[in-house]
């Protein structure tokens, strides 16, 4: 029993078939397939990662990473100290937070564009 939308997958495929535009696509011949993006997902696990990354949604984790990204690209414009200081102590607490939730460590490193301002702060 198909239902409607395998009738009309059906039918668009028939159509292409018959307008010749299922042979001999140049852009796919003798090329591999692009590499599946969840690969190292648990297999039990990718098709819910699919639904919610086409979805438009992220995982909790990397929207943080991301913020930390952006407040540190803003950091390396700043010169306003107080906005520094607090974009660093925001910073803080979402490391914080991902380090809490994720139980994962998150090391200062010196190359880091706000080193300096958090070593001159704790040095104080």
């Amino acid at each position: 029993m198909l239902t409607s939308l395998h009738r009309i997958a059906e039918k668009k495929i028939e159509q292409a078939v018959k307008e010749g535009l299922g042979r001999n696509l140049p852009q796919w011949k003798n090329k591999p397939l692009p590499p599946d993006p969840f690969r190292n997902v648990p297999p039990d696990r990718r098709m819910a990662y699919r639904i919610l990354k086409y979805g438009g949604y992220v995982p909790e984790e990397i929207a943080i990473q991301r913020e930390i990204n952006q407040i540190e690209d803003f950091l390396r414009v700043c010169s306003d100290t107080k906005e520094r200081v607090a974009q660093l102590k925001r910073i803080d607490f979402l490391r914080f937070r991902l380090e809490r939730t994720f139980g994962k460590k998150l090391r200062l490193r010196p190359e880091s564009p706000y080193y300096d301002d958090i070593v001159d702060r704790l040095s104080k």
